[in-house]
């Protein structure tokens, strides 16, 4: 959706994806909603913007959550497909779902889930987006520590927030409303069986397409720091 830093290719992606890394327990966890996406979609592919009235809402609250809080693993009554409206909302509970999680997490499920969300062009490519989940999923020897360790994360979301960057940059280009560039900032709690809990900062970046350039909320892509850190060199 950032164009047209993102037509440049994935590579930009996967450059700050390798930034994030959860106090050494994991490769990189971090970066939405529905597969029947609204069909009279303007093919305008300049998006992630609103006016600047829009621009101005955002939410400090923080939130306490759990990962089965949030996300459902595939369930058909995932809260992520079909009834989200709110952008800032549905911002918090894809950050949610890929911050927080526990030993028994099926990250397939979970990422599943969020790419029942994926948007569709031209305000997003599923393809894409299943590569930046991939980049935020813990494999490999991370994930077999994680598990042997017992290691459980939850996440406190402390600002969730429309970036001014994306706002500004694509209104320049003649962003659809509707779409938006929004980052998210919060703590999260690593514990371990056998030892102290751990609190260490997160950071995303998340791009969705929400009402009225989309029927309900949809996701375009997650980034591991905030959209103008992750992208504003690019």
């Amino acid at each position: 959706m950032l164009a047209p830093a993102r037509s440049g290719g994935r590579c930009r992606w996967m450059l700050v994806a390798v930034g994030l890394a959860l106090a050494g327990l994991i490769v990189v966890t971090g970066i939405v909603a529905v597969r029947s996406k609204d069909p009279s979609a303007s093919p305008d592919r300049s998006t992630l913007a609103r006016s600047s009235a829009d621009v101005l809402v955002s939410s400090t609250s923080s939130v306490s959550v759990s990962w089965s809080v949030m996300l459902p693993g595939g369930r058909p009554e995932s809260v992520l497909i079909g009834g989200q409206t709110d952008h800032l909302q549905f911002a918090r509970l894809v950050a949610t779902a890929l911050l927080a999680y526990d030993p028994s997490t099926d990250f397939d499920a979970r990422n599943q889930d969020l790419l029942h969300a994926a948007a569709l062009a031209p305000y997003g490519d599923e393809a894409r987006l299943a590569e930046d989940l991939a980049a935020l999923t813990p494999s490999g020897p991370a994930l077999d520590s994680m598990r042997r360790n017992g290691t459980t994360v939850t996440v406190e979301l402390t600002e969730v927030r429309v970036s001014w960057w994306a706002a500004n940059r694509l209104a320049g280009i003649g962003a659809s409303p509707g779409v938006y560039g929004i980052d998210v900032t919060g703590r999260q709690t690593i514990t371990t069986k056998d030892g102290p809990s751990t609190t260490v900062p997160a950071q995303l970046g998340i791009t969705v397409a929400c009402p009225p350039a989309t029927t309900f909320c949809t996701l375009d892509g997650v980034l591991p720091a905030h959209l103008q850190d992750a992208l504003g060199s690019k």
